[in-house]
């Protein structure tokens, strides 16, 4: 083709045709041009559609994420109603509302027996990080929302602490006054009570708060979720 086209140039410039040469080779430099363009755009395409797959394949890992954490956190929510349902049952026997001795143990067990550890599944949001890969998002929206999904887990993780921190602390100081921990008796309690420091931390065992972040956590879950669901569809 480059053969071809050299022909043409010197049998033009032999035969003197001047504006002839100057009208073909302006053809020759705008056919040039468009092969570059036609190559860049060709290369574009290759590129967007290797970024669209990679994007697919973060958000395919993502959706797997959440859902294991989805499951967590209606866990934690669950918990964390039921603890605060008995909290606030406590907190009327405090001001002397009277109860059952069984009443009284099972508010005071819920607010004492749980397990609050949340470790999420941030591998793949590790990954968007630490590549960069946040950019391959295409979505602004579910950008936005997986990093604000990510600030609340790492708030609720942080409240999680706190409410073992003080939890700690009443265990330390009902191990002073109970024979077993694991299985706190009516009469033991009915002596708790009139314990100021036991009541304050009860009173202070961070429960509301808890709960409160979980919620929001979980409903962060569940929204990205839904949204990286309704990408796929698109991506």
């Amino acid at each position: 083709m480059i053969k071809f086209f050299r022909k043409i140039r010197y049998d033009l410039m032999e035969k003197n045709k001047t504006g002839k040469y100057l009208k073909y080779a302006i053809g020759e430099i705008i056919l040039v041009v468009i092969g570059i363009l036609i190559a860049l755009q060709i290369n574009t395409w290759n590129e967007d559609y290797k970024n669209t797959k990679k994007e697919r394949g973060y958000l395919i890992n993502l959706q797997q994420d959440l859902r294991a954490d989805s499951l967590r956190l209606s866990e934690l929510k669950n918990d964390f109603e039921l603890a605060v349902k008995s909290k606030k049952k406590f907190e009327k026997i405090i001001e002397g509302q009277p109860t059952t001795n069984d009443s009284l143990i099972f508010y005071v067990n819920n607010q004492i027996d749980l397990l609050t550890d949340f470790v999420p599944n941030s591998s793949t949001f590790d990954e968007l990080k630490n590549s960069n890969g946040l950019n391959l998002i295409s979505n602004p929206q579910l950008k936005r929302q997986i990093v604000t999904l990510y600030n609340s887990y790492a708030d609720l993780i942080l409240k999680l602490k706190l409410g073992t921190e003080k939890s700690q602390i009443l265990y330390a100081h009902l191990s002073k006054y109970v024979n077993n921990i694991n299985t706190i008796t009516s009469d033991e309690i009915h002596v708790l009570l009139n314990d100021n420091f036991f009541k304050n931390q009860m009173l202070l065992n961070y429960l509301y708060t808890q709960f409160s972040i979980t919620l929001k956590a979980y409903g962060n879950c569940l929204e990205t979720l839904n949204v990286i669901n309704k990408e796929l569809k698109h991506v």
